[in-house]
């Protein structure tokens, strides 16, 4: 009883101490503001707020991003620290114009500005984890998100003067192209508005920075634009308002999302940007077998009557893209099919322009670009017989893995190696280990026979566990030894007293685990090492049922004979789908909960602090949703 009292009082005074901390927290952040839903929900804190606990990271407390904050907000952040106004403009002027790379550079700022700068704010969130630079000048970036997952950059200058930026709009691709090294990879999560414009933000100071510009954006990155419509066009306009590139200058290329592209011919709210569409071939089984996502969006009739349609309604041409692979999709016959494809469904030749370019080969596609002479002979056949004007592009970083995805799988297999290395390095080492525990063992049995042997009144040792019968009784005796007075001990504990994280309410019940690697590892020699020792009764039969089991897997994944052979979504098991479920519809409960609270605060109802914080979490909720959604289809 004395125990549990010490226990129940320590956890008082440890949940006395956290509620403390969170209610200084709420009074310390009293000055913070949260901004509107046009962009995602921000919580600026005052500098002059710095009872931040000593688990945060100085990193995480830096929650102003310097390259994506609009300047009317980053005024208003200054102001609430004591500057003046024009310190947003001149810190503006640094990171949008000059292209510094550290706070420190910015010299015409006080000290102690650019000391809270330094502690509140950081130049992007996007940390390069790798830069390859082409013979061509062509500069590709890998970027990891806060949540570790990479993203590709790629900038290209041309000789002409122009600078073009292919930008990402999703971490992987659910679409599943299987020539595309992205697609093979699957989907991970949406991009944010803020990670896709500080891509185009970062190129266009750095190139400011030379006495260059960037004139030209195409989202032709990895991920499909279109899947993540509602970031992509809040993205489009910052870029056209904040960095004055004109809309006609901005390409948004999409696999056929036919939902979105009829959005997109009518959205009041999205400059005139121009529309790019991966064809890759001109009929419905060749399509399907090369982007499983054409069947999934009504397949080719369909798109090519949508595309009509965009053309009729917004008055704007398109590009069709088409990657020629050798002897597949760039002999005569199937230019010709091209053209009858785009005649059949009535588009303007003048209103249509194909992009040719050969194959960027990768590792999970068998396919091969086409040579010069092919490409020529379908430029010409295209512009002579059917008046279409067509384009052979220059294949650009090839030495660099420039191609969409191609340098995150580079990465990727580059830390599978280092890893399999020391994977190899560690089995070495524990292969060396039980051999010596193994001679020792030896060398332990043989001196315990001899002495056994020597000495005939002892008994022959045993090599195992003993267990000490009369410490066991006595243990035994004292754990019942408290129940001998019949009383019974109630304890009661306030349920507003402990706070539940519904996060955490699934894992409950599942199956425990080592704490390390090391511990994980120590526990397989020991039991190897037992096992070699001291052999048990064969177990063939549960031995049989595993191997059938995986062979029963090998073979449902062998009746695929589809030519897709990567995953388009990264829910693969049973487990992941059954906690994204769950978590799906936590989100759908808790939107639904924020509906009725603004439903009340219209009504007039004046709404606590809990409540309108999780009001404020709207936004971030369903971008969760959206991004659990496209996983699950």
């Amino acid at each position: 009883l004395t125990v549990m009292t010490t226990l129940l009082c320590s956890i008082a005074v440890s949940l006395r101490t956290k509620l403390s901390a969170h209610a200084f927290s709420i009074t310390s952040t009293a000055t913070s503001r949260t901004f509107p839903r046009t962009y995602p929900t921000r919580l600026f804190v005052a500098a002059s707020s710095s009872s931040s606990s000593s688990s945060t990271t100085a990193e995480s407390q830096k929650v102003i991003n310097l390259h994506t904050i609009p300047k009317d907000e980053l005024e208003e952040v200054l102001k609430s620290w004591g500057y003046p106004k024009f310190r947003a403009n001149q810190v503006y002027t640094f990171v949008r114009e000059t292209g510094v790379i550290s706070i420190d550079d910015m010299h015409n700022l006080p000290l102690k500005l650019r000391n809270d700068l330094k502690e509140y704010a950081s130049l992007g969130t996007l940390q390069l984890d790798l830069e390859m630079i082409s013979k061509d000048g062509t500069k590709k970036r890998a970027y990891r998100l806060q949540d570790g997952q990479l993203i590709e950059s790629v900038l290209m200058p041309y000789e002409d003067g122009r600078c073009t930026a292919c930008i990402s709009s999703q971490a992987g691709c659910a679409m599943g192209c299987v020539f595309c090294a992205t697609g093979q990879m699957g989907f991970a999560r949406q991009l944010t508005p803020d990670e896709i414009f500080e891509q185009v933000s970062r190129f266009a100071s750095e190139l400011k920075k030379e006495k260059k510009r960037l004139s030209n954006i195409v989202f032709m990155g990895m991920g499909e634009p279109l899947a993540n419509y509602r970031n992509v066009k809040a993205a489009i306009n910052r870029i056209t308002q904040e960095l004055g590139i004109g809309a006609r200058r901005i390409t948004v290329s999409t696999v056929g999302v036919v939902p979105n592209i009829k959005k997109l011919t009518t959205d009041p709210e999205l400059p005139q940007i121009r529309l790019a569409v991966s064809l890759h071939c001109a009929s419905e089984e060749e399509r399907t077998a090369l982007m499983p996502a054409n069947a999934r969006y009504g397949g080719l009739d369909e798109l090519m009557t949508t595309l009509r349609d965009y053309i009729d309604t917004t008055g704007r041409r398109i590009t069709l893209e088409w990657a020629l692979i050798e002897g597949q999709n760039d002999t005569p016959d199937t230019a010709r099919k091209l053209g009858r494809l785009i005649k059949r469904h009535n588009l303007r030749p003048d209103m249509v322009h194909i992009n040719v370019i050969p194959l960027n080969p990768t590792g999970g596609f068998a396919g091969t670009p086409s040579g010069r002479s092919r490409v020529n002979e379908f430029v010409r056949i295209m512009e002579q017989d059917f008046g279409v004007s067509t384009t052979p592009r220059v294949r650009r970083g090839i030495d660099i893995d420039a191609g969409c995805g191609q340098l995150k799988a580079t990465i990727e297999k580059k830390k599978k190696e280092e890893e399999d290395k020391k994977k190899r390095l560690l089995e070495e080492k524990n292969e060396i280990t039980m051999e010596n525990d193994q001679r020792e063992l030896k060398s332990f049995m043989e001196e315990s026979s001899s002495t056994a042997t020597t000495l005939p009144s002892a008994t022959t040792p045993m090599v195992g566990v003993y267990e000490d019968e009369e410490e066991e009784q006595q243990e035994e005796d004292s754990s019942y030894s408290d129940q001998g007075t019949n009383q019974v001990v109630k304890f009661s504990i306030d349920q507003d007293f402990v706070v539940i994280d519904d996060d955490y309410g699934d894992d409950d019940f599942e199956d425990p685990e080592f704490e390390t690697e090391w511990e994980l590892q120590e526990a397989d020699r020991l039991i190897n090492l037992v096992q070699q020792s001291f052999p048990a009764a064969p177990a063939q039969q549960q031995k049989q049922d595993v191997v059938d089991v995986n062979k029963s897997y090998n073979n449902d994944n062998d009746d695929d004979n589809s030519i897709l052979k990567g995953p388009t979504t990264k829910i693969t098991d049973e487990e992941a789908v059954i906690k994204a479920r769950k978590r799906r519809k936590k989100l759908l409960r808790n939107l639904k909960q924020i509906g009725k609270l603004k439903d009340s605060e219209t009504a007039g109802k004046e709404l606590n602090e809990e409540q309108t914080l999780k009001v404020a979490r709207e936004e971030e909720w369903l971008m969760e949703l959206e991004s659990l959604e496209h996983n699950l289809q």
